[in-house]
């Protein structure tokens, strides 16, 4: 995963040194305190009149932005760029984020803000063409921190959607004492080869189970690739103490394995999971 950029990666990668900083710092002093509220109260009233905000302009963000207003301010008008800046900002975009905003919607909001405070600074400050220059590098730095923010959580959320389907993809069940079924259905790479191994021995110590039974019928391709993969989770299986029977080996499926030439003499394999289970059940003498 790619690391949080540093600040000073932030000033390499928007070519802003510190006669920069020094330029913004400078503006913001000349700046009278009053003028923070009137700049958030202009940004309120623009998100109220700014049609595509009507489905988030509501109490929770309204009241982010007045419980940050003022640190948001400092850091706008201050110069300062540091690795607490890039933390705090960090801070209020997933907050933001966390309030339902858009990346489209928090990139807007955040540029009108910057662009109200910049109106204010020139206003008392003076149009500096140099002034101006770092004021919209700097700016950058607060657009960039947004991006990256949505990014982390946008990679977050899809490695958490990954994480459900590969449960999803190997549900190994108990179906019986000292009995497991694992249905496998599409296609099977290396990833979730690994995946199905894991899930199984897992299961195995966890129930100490005696037989485990590998469907297939639902498989779409059987290549070197997979019956390889089959081999090596019946060996990994019996290392544990764990009989693995694969069912649902059809006539297609036994010719392609055949033509391969693969050895399965230390395979138990049936026709059927039925058959499987029959066998399951009668070898671990069950009860009824």
């Amino acid at each position: 995963m790619q690391k949080v950029k540093t600040a000073a990666l932030y000033r390499r990668q928007f070519f802003i040194d510190q006669s920069d900083l020094d330029l913004i710092a400078a503006a913001g002093k000349q700046v009278p305190a009053e003028v923070e509220g009137q700049v958030f109260e202009r940004l309120f009233d623009w998100m109220r009149n700014c049609p595509e905000y009507g489905e988030y302009y509501t109490e929770d963000l309204i009241a982010g932005i007045d419980q940050g207003n003022s640190i948001i301010w400092s850091d706008m008008i201050s110069g300062v760029l540091d690795e607490a800046y890039v933390e705090r900002h960090l801070g209020f975009g997933d907050a933001f984020l966390g309030l339902g905003l858009s990346l489209n919607a928090f990139m807007s909001l955040l540029a009108a803000c910057q662009e109200f405070v910049l109106e204010e600074l020139i206003k008392y400050a003076g149009k500096d063409a140099d002034f101006i220059l770092a004021f919209k590098k700097y700016a950058q730095v607060g657009l960039d921190i947004v991006s990256e923010v949505y990014r982390k959580r946008s990679l977050k959320s899809l490695e958490d959607q990954n994480d459900a389907l590969r449960e999803l993809s190997t549900p190994v069940a108990q179906i019986w004492e000292d009995i497991l079924l694992l249905p496998l259905v599409g296609f099977i790479d290396s990833k979730r080869a690994k995946d199905v191994m894991e899930a199984m021995l897992d299961k195995i110590a966890e129930t100490q189970a005696k037989f485990f039974i590998l469907d297939i019928s639902g498989v779409a391709i059987v290549d070197t690739a997979v019956a390889n993969h089959l081999i090596k989770m019946s060996k990994a299986a019996r290392l544990m103490g764990t009989q693995c029977m694969i069912s649902g080996v059809s006539g297609p499926i036994a010719q392609t394995i055949v033509e391969l030439g693969i050895s399965i003499d230390e395979i138990r394999t049936t026709g059927s999971m039925r058959d499987a289970l029959g066998l399951a059940i009668k070898e671990a003498g069950v009860a009824f």
